[in-house]
């Protein structure tokens, strides 16, 4: 008789430890961090930094949207920079209130602002009272204490210094603008560093001109359309490695106040810009692209064959479309667009979310809203970044002799 000897099945712990490393970055961050437990090296392994960067370049992720509406956020699995490509024709439910934001399921958490980086979430309440950063796909959070104390006028950006080329050094920058004495219009800036858990003040400095629309973060910087009376709207980028303004030009020139300005990020590699001219009562809606986008680039160039130009008067839509938030699909040359619908005297309205492009526009979305959240749109490829959480040192007593 043949001795019939059982083969060995050979799992991934036995691969050499680097191979297994080199296997496991390109696991999709979420399925990395369900597996954790398994064995006490990938626990190890899924919270260091050089893994977790190698991670973010070569993992299988698949980008997930979330919506900032009435004062909850809310989250659906699926990237709807793609929407065009899934099927035009169906609709699309966001999920629930976040309950993870919150450490008191009872509580009536009202967040006014999101930012997002490299994964990571940092939102505001109602008031700005409370700044938080959190992680969607660990779970993790942490509450950024003021160093003195916030303002409800606060504005406030997310990114990080390129001081190395394994990890990034991420920072939360808060702007806040006020009157002085003079009635000159003065802007005072402050940086929090997440590695030492520590604010220190930038510098003061009066200012001429205002923003416009939500800050993206690409490629660690953040980006603002601002303006003035003399130069109109510009780009306003605030470099993180720097930190200091730069001022950009933008596809497009307008002088006017009312205009309606919105940025998009697309796909972590390039920035959009929207530009509705709402004074004049145009309907016309159009956006353009920059050209891919590097760490070390200085400045941005816009391309010069891409340009989407939407005309809702097509569409027979009911008053003035004014967009709040928008997804461009480049290669469709389509986008997905957020705004309010007013309706009840300005009071009330809904926020509904669609697809349009030159010819075509269909509704995937609508659920009612107050005129005081406006509607923000955006998408995240999950990370496993931790959130180092600094406790505060004890300061040693005194030994009397």
């Amino acid at each position: 008789m043949r001795n019939h000897k059982k083969k060995k099945t050979m799992k991934i712990s036995d691969l050499p430890d680097d191979l297994e490393s080199e296997i496991l970055a390109r696991v999709p961050a979420k399925s990395l961090w369900k597996s954790q437990t398994t064995c006490k090296r990938w626990y190890a392994l899924f919270r260091d930094e050089s893994f977790v960067r190698k991670n973010q370049k070569l993992g299988k992720s698949v980008r997930e949207s979330i919506l900032l509406c009435n004062y909850g956020v809310y989250s659906i699995g699926e990237d709807l920079h793609g929407l065009y490509n899934t099927g035009v024709g169906r609709s699309i439910e966001f999920s629930g209130k976040l309950s993870s934001l919150k450490k008191d399921p009872k509580e009536d958490l009202k967040i006014s602002q999101i930012f997002d980086c490299d994964g990571l979430i940092l939102w505001s309440t109602e008031g700005n009272t409370r700044l938080v950063i959190w992680n969607p796909c660990t779970g993790q959070t942490s509450q950024i204490k003021p160093r003195t104390r916030y303002r409800s006028e606060d504005i406030y950006a997310l990114g990080y210094a390129n001081n190395s080329k394994s990890c990034h050094s991420y920072k939360i920058l808060r702007c806040y603008y006020y009157l002085n004495e003079q009635s000159v219009k003065v802007a005072e800036f402050e940086m929090y560093d997440l590695s030492s858990g520590s604010w220190r003040v930038l510098y003061n400095f009066t200012h001429d001109y205002a923003i416009f629309c939500d800050g993206m973060s690409l490629k660690g910087n953040t980006y603002w359309v601002a303006g003035c009376k003399e130069t109109g709207l510009f780009l306003m980028k605030f470099d993180f490695t720097t930190e200091k303004f730069v001022r950009l030009s933008l596809p497009f020139q307008s002088f006017n106040p009312e205009d309606t300005v919105s940025l998009s990020v697309v796909k972590d590699e390039k920035l959009s810009v929207l530009h509705q001219n709402i004074l004049e009562f145009s309907n016309v809606m159009r956006i353009w692209v920059t050209n891919k986008v590097d760490e070390a680039d200085k400045d941005l160039s816009w391309r010069s064959d891409f340009e989407l130009v939407v005309d809702y008067d097509k569409f027979e839509l009911e008053g003035v479309v004014n967009v709040s938030s928008f997804l461009l699909d480049e290669e469709n040359k389509v986008a997905v667009c957020c705004d309010i619908d007013l309706d009840d005297e300005y009071r009330n309205g809904s926020s509904r979310i669609y697809i349009v492009g030159e010819d075509m526009y269909k509704q995937v979305y609508s659920v009612k809203c107050s005129r005081s959240s406006w509607p923000l749109l955006l998408t995240y490829v999950p990370s496993l970044i931790r959130i180092q959480k600094n406790k505060p040192t004890r300061k040693k007593k005194r030994r009397l002799v």
